[in-house]
Order: structure tokens, then sequence, then C-alpha cells
């Protein structure tokens, strides 16, 4: 039986103008794939059903409808229409909303919130004195608006370096930190001082962060329907560890065992 998931249909339409989708009956079409479709104003067609355009009616005389005509304004969670949008309800893509409740509106909140943690941390590097860390710090911020932004959009995120550092590279340094450091996985005390203190606050917000991605984009079944959001949390978190030991006190030797 076959599995259609959101990933499937993004590297399949990539932006293609399409009225409809066509599955052969019986194949499953993940929830987060349907509503990628659905957002699109795309019609999920089944087996040998009739596509919108072979349902049309011949042509009436008269005057042509605009584009907009009889398209309702926003569309709720049930499909219904509204003119105005209700106060408990908020966009997630173009005229289509959703309770602020929704996991995916959960995962933005949490994003803004970490966006919001990276200029506190940076204005205080500044304070200390430390351009170079806040600056570090203004690429993870620059990556955390485009994470962002790839939710609204559809968008895929890249796997684009930070810090220089490749996805390899970055991966090697926060699961060896003792070949490139010189010393062991950090054991975090007050004594690292309020930077790398900051940083390793930083580092569990992403982790947090990371669990609303999955509980927005989990479909069941083991299947994920966004995991370059996820990837890039991950590198975010490691990027953060990366960057306390670039800035730990001179002599600081605290280390799990």
């Amino acid at each position: 039986m076959k599995l259609i998931t959101e990933g499937d249909l993004r590297a399949e339409i990539d932006g293609r103008e399409l009225c409809s989708y066509r599955v052969e009956r019986g194949t499953i079409v993940t929830p987060s794939a349907r509503q990628y479709l659905s957002d699109r104003n795309i019609e999920l067609v089944v087996g040998d059903e009739e596509t919108p355009a072979e349902r049309q009616d011949p042509p009436a005389t008269g005057p042509a409808p605009t584009p907009e005509a009889g398209r309702p304004r926003f569309v709720g969670p049930d499909g219904g229409s509204f003119t105005v949008k209700p106060e408990h309800l908020t966009h997630i893509s173009g005229n289509r909303l959703v309770t602020k409740g929704h996991p995916r509106i959960a995962f933005r909140g949490r994003m803004d919130s970490l966006q919001s943690r990276i200029i506190e941390l940076q204005s205080r590097a500044v304070e200390l004195g430390n351009q170079t860390l806040a600056e570090e710090l203004d690429e993870l911020l620059d990556f955390s608006r485009e994470l962002l932004a790839s939710d609204v959009t559809g968008r895929q995120v890249e796997d684009v370096p930070l810090l220089g550092l490749g996805l390899d590279e970055l991966r090697s340094m926060s699961h060896n930190p003792k070949k490139h450091f010189g010393l062991g996985h950090i054991r975090p005390h007050y004594t690292m001082g309020p930077l790398c203190a900051g940083l390793n606050a930083l580092r569990t917000e992403i982790r947090e962060v990371e669990l609303a991605a999955f509980n927005a984009y989990y479909e069941g079944e083991g299947v994920i329907g966004r995991p370059d959001v996820l990837r890039a949390l991950n590198r975010l978190s490691s990027v953060c560890y990366v960057l306390m030991y670039r800035h730990l006190p001179k002599g600081y030797d605290r280390e799990f065992g």
C-alpha cells in the first residue's frame, strides 16, 4: 500500500500550479499532505473520480465571473467560511484559519520566543564587551528567522553552513568535543560565566522548540511531515554547544566523566 507524505508532495509539485492531484485508490495520504494540498486549493482525486475540470458545466453566457467570485475571505478549521476572522482563530497559510492552540501555531510562538532570547543574549554579550559572540549569534538569529518563514511558506530549509561549519563538521564537534576542544562534555556551572550560562539556556530552549516542532509535524506511524525543520533545530542546538566551548573562561575544566 502506497504512502504519500507532505515531503513527497513538496518534492513532486515544487511550485507547479495544479487544480487537482490524483492518487490510486487505497493510497494513504497523511494528514499534513492533505493539508498541503488544501492550503494550495489543490483537490485530492482518488482513483477514477472526476477532476474539477471534468465536472465543470458548459460555459454560461453573460459576463465572466471574477477570479475571487464565490471564494470565501477566510476558511475555518472545519471548512466553514468567514468574512471576518474570529478572535479565537489565526492564519496558518493563505486564507486558511486554525485555532490559536493548533500545534503549528504553538511551534511558531516558540520560535518567536527563541528569537527574542537570542537577541537578549546578544545585548548581554555587547554589554560585557564580547562583540564576537554577538555577531556569531546573528547567524543563529538569521537562520531561525528563515526556519520560521519556511513553516509559513512551505519552503524547504537548506543545510547551509553555520559559523563556517558544515553539517558533518558541526556534528563531529558536538559529539566528540574532547577531540576538537580538549575538554569532554561540559558540566554546566555558574563559574562558566553569564555568557556561557546564557548559551546553555539557549541550547535547552532550542530542545524545547524541537519538541514543539515534533508535535506540529508528527503524522503518526513514524512519519514526520517536515524532517528538514527538526534537522535544522538540531543543528541550532549543536551550534550553541560549540559556541559554549569557544567562549568558556580560560581554565574551565568541569566536564562529565
